[in-house]
C-alpha cells in the first residue's frame, strides 16, 4: 500500500504528476550541468567571460552587463561578476531546465525509455529542444520583451557547434538520469551486474 493511499483513501497517487515532479528535479540538475558547460566554453575557447551565459538569459532585463562581461574578458577580466544580472539569468535557466525536464519525463514515460535507447532519447529530445528555442521561443521572447538580436540569435552570438552542444548535454544528462533512474518514470528499476 502507498503511503499516500494510507490516509484512509483522501490522497491518491498521481503518477503523471510524480514522473513530472521527478522530471523537474531532473531537469533542475541538467540544466545546472548545461550551465556550467556554459561558463566554462564561455571562459576558455569562446573567450566571452565565465559568467556571461547567465548574463546572456538575463540580457532581457539587464542589457549593459552581457557587454561589459564580453569587453572585460576581451582584456583578461575573464570572471567578471554582476550578482543580480547573474541571479537572475541563473533563475531563468534553471526554470526553464526544471521544466523541460518535467517535459521530458512525462515523454519518457509514454514511449517507454529505457537502457541505452533512454541516453539516445535524451539526446535528441536535447536537440529538438533546441530546433525549438531557436526557431519558436527565442525569437517571441525577444520581441515580447524588446531584447533584439542577442535573444533571437543567441546561437549565432555563442557559435552554432557551441549553442549545439549546450542542448546535446542537457539532453544526454535528462537520458542519462532515465538510464539510472527508471523507477523515476514508472519504468522496472536497473539491474546491475555485480
Amino acid at each position: 500500500m502507498s503511503v499516500l493511499q494510507g490516509y484512509g483513501g483522501i490522497a491518491k497517487e498521481r503518477p503523471f504528476e510524480r514522473v513530472a515532479e521527478r522530471g523537474v528535479s531532473a531537469g533542475l540538475v541538467a540544466s545546472a550541468i548545461l550551465g556550467l558547460f556554459a561558463m566554462v566554453a564561455s571562459a576558455t575557447y569562446l573567450g566571452r567571460g565565465f559568467f556571461t551565459p547567465m548574463y546572456h538569459a538575463a540580457f532581457i532585463v539587464d542589457p549593459q552587463t552581457m557587454g561589459v562581461a564580453i569587453g572585460k574578458a576581451g582584456a583578461g577580466e575573464t570572471f567578471y561578476f554582476a550578482r543580480e544580472a547573474f541571479l537572475f539569468g541563473m533563475i531563468i535557466h534553471i526554470l526553464v531546465g526544471g521544466a523541460l525536464g518535467a517535459v521530458f519525463a512525462v515523454l519518457a514515460r509514454a514511449i517507454r525509455l529505457h537502457g541505452v535507447r533512454a541516453i539516445a532519447g535524451g539526446l535528441v529530445y536535447g536537440l529538438a529542444v533546441m530546433a525549438l528555442m531557436s526557431l519558436v521561443v527565442l525569437p517571441q521572447v525577444a520581441a515580447m520583451s524588446g531584447a533584439g538580436t542577442p535573444i533571437s540569435h543567441m546561437a549565432d552570438q555563442v557559435g552554432w557547434p557551441t549553442f549545439v552542444a549546450y542542448f546535446a548535454v542537457f539532453g544526454l544528462a535528462l537520458g542519462s538520469w532515465v538510464y539510472l533512474r527508471p523507477q523515476d518514470i514508472g519504468q522496472a528499476a536497473r539491474r546491475v551486474r555485480h
